[in-house]
């Protein structure tokens, strides 16, 4: 993805690598024609999803949206998944970025592919990887995955939080001028989206609420994995009527390259369009 800029605001992505699935294992009933002509599945069959952490630069602040799947494909390799993954520090390293120079993560949700680097194993020890950093999380995803046994949160999250650096926050919340929280619940029920405006312009960082272009196209695709499938459907429409609204580009952590682009209306009919395409 090429850097994004709103006024003095930056935003990049940096890859934790990629993973592959079976396309109608994760959008039942997704035409393959949409997918050859949107990207990220060629062979009409296999689903090719990024892992990417976005990078974003605010008033000297430097804030990262997810922490990647982490060093191994875990629970999802043993769910049928396949792919490279555990790329983030290395990628962090080409772009100069020092882990102990981050000042915020900010998560979308906590399924275990967004959080997967935020602790690293040091000689048989959990430490922070970004030891300067506050951990922000929305209060009501918090609360949600707070009360399960999950291993993945009880490694990633609750590590985090007994050293005192996890906070969780309300709906709106700003990390940093210009950025902001924004409540797109039904993938997870806390799931949140990130806002990003300066001077007039801005982009949408939509985690999970949508995992590639087609679902805004076609509101019927559904992947298995939203907890209110119902609920996750009426955010997708509110999204895609707010970027319309308000001129905004999406940029998606799963999205195939260029990874964003924005919602456009052609015979009336809401498309997806790269950005950088004609």
């Amino acid at each position: 993805m090429q850097r994004l800029t709103f006024g003095s605001i930056t935003v990049d992505a940096v890859s934790d690598g990629v993973l592959s699935c079976a396309l109608t294992g994760m959008l039942p009933g997704a035409d393959p024609a949409d997918f050859r002509r949107l990207g990220g599945c060629d062979d009409g069959e296999t689903l090719l999803l990024p892992m990417l952490t976005f990078v974003i630069g605010s008033v000297g602040k430097t804030i990262l949206v997810d922490t990647g799947i982490g060093p191994t494909i875990g629970s999802l390799g043993r769910a049928g998944y396949g792919g490279t993954v555990g790329l983030l520090p290395q990628g962090l390293a080409r772009t100069g970025i020092d882990p102990a120079t981050v000042d915020a993560v900010v998560f979308t949700h906590l399924h275990a592919d967004h959080i997967g680097w935020n602790v690293t194993d040091r000689n048989g020890e959990l430490v922070p990887t970004f030891p300067n950093a506050e951990y922000i999380v929305s209060k009501s995803e918090w609360a949600f995955w707070s009360a399960t046994q999950s291993r993945d949160i009880a490694r990633c999250v609750r590590s985090i939080e007994e050293r005192g650096q996890l906070r969780s926050v309300e709906d709106g919340f700003e990390p940093a001028p210009g950025v902001q929280m924004i409540a797109t619940p039904g993938h997870t029920p806390g799931h949140a989206s990130i806002l990003v405006t300066a001077d007039g312009s801005g982009c949408v960082i939509v985690g999970d609420a949508a995992h590639h272009p087609a679902e805004f196209e076609d509101p019927t695709l559904q992947p298995p994995y939203d907890s209110d499938p119902a609920m996750a459907r009426e955010t997708r429409l509110g999204l895609a009527e707010r970027v319309e609204a308000e001129g905004l580009l999406v940029a998606g952590g799963h999205f195939p390259a260029p990874h964003v682009g924005t919602l456009v209306r052609v015979e009336g009919k809401r498309r997806w369009r790269w950005l950088g395409a004609g």
